[in-house]
């Protein structure tokens, strides 16, 4: 069910003029793996045989490598381990069609990657593959010889996790979130003119809530989030990418949080822009981080990308649910930069064993 997007519209503005002042990076105190992020198109990578730069407005970095297969490789050069051992490699990719590539580390024997249709070549996605690496510097290469692989935009390599243990999963996480103890001075609607009966609740280290989810598909346009599929769109997002860039609803998992008022004010609770949440539904857990912020009495709402994962409808028209989703905010925490995903993922993970681990 969509809420009314008037008073959202009218929210923007004052939330665009205040968007420079939630930048304080706020750092967690868990200690999250080490993650670090690879442009394809780096000058650092060995882009050979026929492969290529194109541009591409939905990827990181503006560019994408493609022609990569039938003789065109691309090697990432310089992916750095701290220690030798697993490392979780997330490949940010574009294909049409279900396409597949060979992955090489180091120039040892190849592993057979399928990777799903994204849309379009013009929309990422991303795949997840555990390799060995080894410490110091490291080569990662892509090639198909029998036909096209997908486009790559970038990878992002997570290793070295200091907290231990596996990750935190959407029961461990609900355990801890069956009882409320609320501390917002009211309650929250989850659409306009319904009742208000949503508390934001408090727990050692973190805040949640349990509502609907609206989709939020504002921030840069891209192919599911324009003004064509969605009556309401805003080109804007209160938070920010490091490039001043607005956030891309269709790419990003992230949560909309209602503007501050005398019911709650997030930066009171060491929350501010690039936080860090657990998001769960049908006992799926997804990690966004904090993007947009939203009416003052209305709560339940995350992008396009965060329903998807979910498996929520994700159209802006008609998608979403009506209840049963769980938002758990980690306090003091933020993706570094807001708009890498992994980021979000790792740190996660690290506040999610904290908060099982207090509480």
């Amino acid at each position: 069910m969509r809420r009314s997007r008037l008073l959202l519209a009218s929210l923007a503005t004052a939330a665009m003029s205040v968007s420079s002042l939630t930048t304080l990076a706020v750092s967690t105190t868990a200690h999250a793996a080490t993650t670090a992020s690879y442009e394809a198109e780096s000058s650092t990578n060995t882009i050979a045989g026929g492969a290529r730069i194109a541009t591409c407005s939905s990827c990181s970095g503006g560019h994408k490598v493609g022609y990569v297969g039938k003789g065109g490789t691309l090697q990432f050069n310089k992916v750095n381990a701290s220690a030798a051992g697993t490392a979780t490699v997330t490949i940010t990719y574009l294909s049409g069609n279900a396409r597949s590539a060979m992955l090489s580390v180091n120039g040892g024997s190849a592993k057979t990657l399928n990777f799903t249709s994204t849309g379009s070549f013009n929309t990422t996605g991303t795949m997840k593959v555990t390799v060995t690496l080894k410490s110091g510097s490291n080569t990662l290469k892509l090639a198909n010889s029998s036909a096209y692989a997908p486009d790559f935009d970038k990878i992002s390599v997570t290793s070295g996790s200091s907290s231990g243990g596996s990750a935190p999963t959407a029961a461990q996480l609900l355990a801890k979130v069956t009882s409320c103890s609320q501390i917002s001075n009211g309650k929250y609607a989850t659409d306009e003119g319904s009742p208000r009966t949503v508390s934001i609740c408090g727990k050692k280290g973190a805040v949640f809530w349990k509502a609907d989810m609206d989709v939020d598909c504002d921030g840069q346009r891209t192919t599911h989030c324009n003004e064509n599929t969605d009556c309401c769109f805003q080109n804007d997002t209160t938070f920010h990418q490091s490039d001043g860039k607005p956030l891309s609803s269709e790419n990003l998992p992230y949560i909309v949080i209602p503007s501050e008022s005398s019911i709650f004010r997030y930066s009171q609770h060491n929350i501010q822009g690039g936080a860090v949440v657990a998001v769960i539904y049908n006992n799926k857990l997804e990690y966004a981080v904090f993007g947009d912020t939203g009416p003052t009495t209305i709560i339940g709402e995350a992008s396009y990308a965060t329903a998807k994962s979910l498996g929520i409808n994700p159209s802006a028209l008609d998608g979403g649910v009506d209840s049963g989703v769980t938002y758990i905010v980690f306090e003091g925490t933020k993706a570094n930069p807001i708009q890498d995903h992994n980021s979000a993922v790792s740190v996660g993970e690290a506040a999610a064993r904290a908060f099982i681990n207090n509480n």
